[in-house]
């Protein structure tokens, strides 16, 4: 008999089980005050490889004000007055050139969620109940943005060998001007991790379930487009009016992009505001 099948009485059992039982959640649980917020997020759901950087106060824009990890209006970025996607100084040198080392949680944009125990029937549910809340938030923001557009398909089930069971969703829609716009994400059962404490600085005093985003493989990826052919502002602000409807324990983290002399650093998109990996140099 070949190995192969002789393996898969094993190997069922074994991927049902995982399914079912769930694991424990992985990431902080408590926030680091030496840290950023967006730092803080995405370490909250095992994403170990991201890094604030450190900027010397005085290089810090002063629209960031002193806090560099307080909540930034989307317009900031493109404000020639102040960052004007402009990366030319030290504080932009050091946001690119963290953005542009190879770091695998760095280079891939994703969901970064928590899932609160009430607002789910059980463990087996929390990844539609996710699903559904980013289908819904991005149906509003294409309405906010004037963008037509629904659903091509929404948690549609999908067993593959190499990537595991997992629900995806893609929306598309497009604008008056013609430009095209779209989201796309996968939610793997397996990546909600047995009952627990949210951290507090992210709810208070609440139990959920965690979406695990540290897997090398199987993570939970996140795709959005909405690009002219100069510039990344409906791209940021598309992604940006997304988070704003979503459930407060939920975020959206984006790697760095770039478009012509347009250029974005990682940010976490916290409820229609971004957060930056930057901390003040001690």
């Amino acid at each position: 008999m070949p190995l192969q099948t002789r393996m898969m009485p094993l190997i069922a059992p074994a991927l049902a089980f995982g399914l079912l039982s769930g694991c424990a959640s992985k990431g902080i649980t408590e926030a680091r005050p030496d840290h950023s917020r967006a730092w803080n997020l995405t370490h909250s759901v095992g994403m170990i490889d991201l890094e604030d950087t450190e900027v010397p106060s005085d290089q810090i824009p002063s629209g960031l004000g002193a806090a560099a990890d307080m909540a930034i209006d989307v317009a900031y970025f493109m404000n020639s007055a102040t960052l004007a996607m402009s990366f030319g100084d030290a504080f932009g040198l050091g946001l690119v050139g963290l953005l542009t080392s190879n770091q695998s949680h760095g280079e891939r944009s994703t969901i970064v969620a928590w899932i609160p125990e009430d607002e789910v029937e059980s463990r087996e549910t929390a990844h539609i109940w996710l699903g559904d809340a980013l289908k819904e938030a991005t149906m509003r923001a294409m309405d906010e943005l004037f963008i037509e557009g629904e659903p091509e398909f929404h948690n549609k089930l999908t067993d593959s060998f190499m990537r595991g069971t997992y629900t995806e969703t893609k929306i598309s829609g497009v604008k008056a001007d013609g430009t095209k716009c779209g989201v796309s994400y996968k939610l793997h059962p397996e990546n909600i991790s047995e009952l627990t404490n949210i951290p507090a600085f992210i709810a208070e005093s609440t139990s959920g379930y965690q979406l695990y985003a540290g897997d090398e493989i199987v993570y939970p990826p996140f795709a959005a487009y909405c690009r002219s052919d100069t510039s990344l502002y409906q791209y940021i602000e598309f992604v940006s009016g997304i988070s704003k409807y979503l459930p407060e324990t939920v975020f959206i983290y984006t790697r760095y992009a770039e478009l012509g002399e347009d250029q974005l650093p990682p940010m976490v998109h916290d409820h229609g505001k971004v957060l930056l990996f930057l901390k003040e140099e001690k």
